[in-house]
Parts: structure tokens; C-alpha cells; sequence
């Protein structure tokens, strides 16, 4: 990415595809960072744990980094919750997905930097196809969900987020609300 010159280090980068809009300003962020470094010839590179003061890597830092991680409270909780349920799992994984805002959404898509044509709801098109959107909030989806709640004898409003609906028959708390069932 670099070499060696009469004054010193000198950068050198090629990116390997263009950059999108929302990569520039991350690009050149990098180059400001990365400007006043300096690059020694002599020495061998080295790893550096920074989760540790020493530097060192231990398999106990990297599991209370990940078990700090772990711990934002009530909402991993709730995935504990879902991961002890005797159901298949492979809907545990979506249920997991789906309140992690993990699904292959147009909305999530196009945050991943996906090209797409239209980020609409295939449904309705009246709205950006999110989760909350998509298996709540859509006009095309909700006859379901009045019909199958009439089925059940629930009544209630619908939920902002797919948490406060999935979570409500496992009574959890999200954002510091006690969910109950309707």
C-alpha cells in the first residue's frame, strides 16, 4: 500500500471497485488517519491485542470482550429466551433474525451497499420495505393479522417493532417496558 522514498514512507492506495457516495467520506477519514504515520524499515510488524494493556492476546480477554458485548441487557435476554423455546430451529434462527434486524430486507439491503432498483414494499409500494413495515405495518399484511387475531379472541393495537409482538408471550422487557401479552 506503500513505499519507501527519499523523504520517507509514501502511500500508495488502489481500491479494488469504485467507491460508493457513502464510502468517500469513510475513505477519507482513513487517509486523514493514516497520514501521519510513520512506517519503519527496520523491525518486524506485530500483532497487538488492544482489548488488553499489555497487548498480549488471551482467550479470557476475547471472551469478555464478547460476553461485554453480549450484555446490553433485556434484549439479549429476550434471545436467551428464544433460543430455550422448543421450537424447530431453524424458526428460532429467524425469530433471532428478525429481532436482530437481520433479514434480507430492501431496507437492510441497501444499507449493505446492494444496488437495487426499488427499495419499496413489494406489497403495498407505498413504503420502504423494513420489518416493521413488512410483517406489521403494511395494509396488505394487517387483514392477516386482524383476521388471525379475531381467530385467537386478542385484541390490542399492533406493535412499533417485531420485538414488542415476539417478546410479549415470553415477558421480557424492551426498552424498559414490560411487555404484556394483549
Amino acid at each position: 500500500m506503500g513505499s519507501h522514498k527519499d523523504i520517507g514512507w509514501e502511500w500508495n492506495f488502489t481500491w479494488r471497485k469504485p467507491l460508493f457516495d457513502s464510502e468517500i467520506d469513510l475513505a477519507v477519514n482513513f487517509l486523514r488517519e493514516v497520514e501521519g504515520k510513520v512506517i519503519q524499515q527496520q523491525g518486524f510488524d506485530v500483532w497487538e491485542w488492544t482489548r488488553d494493556p499489555t497487548g498480549q492476546y488471551s482467550t479470557r480477554n476475547a471472551y469478555n470482550m464478547l460476553g461485554e458485548e453480549a450484555a446490553v441487557g433485556s434484549q439479549e435476554e429476550c434471545f436467551e429466551k428464544v433460543w430455550r423455546l422448543k421450537i424447530p430451529s431453524r424458526i428460532a434462527v429467524f425469530a433471532w433474525r428478525l429481532l436482530r434486524d437481520r433479514l434480507p430486507t430492501r431496507q437492510n439491503l441497501q444499507r449493505r451497499q446492494v444496488q437495487l432498483t426499488d427499495t419499496l414494499c413489494p406489497f403495498c409500494k407505498n413504503e420502504e420495505e423494513g420489518a416493521s413495515h413488512l410483517f406489521f405495518h403494511c395494509s396488505r399484511i394487517q387483514p392477516i393479522w386482524w383476521e388471525t387475531m379475531s381467530w385467537l379472541n386478542i385484541k390490542g393495537a399492533f406493535p412499533l417493532i417485531p420485538q414488542q409482538h415476539f417478546l410479549q408471550h415470553i415477558g421480557v422487557q424492551v426498552d424498559g417496558v414490560r411487555i404484556q401479552r394483549w
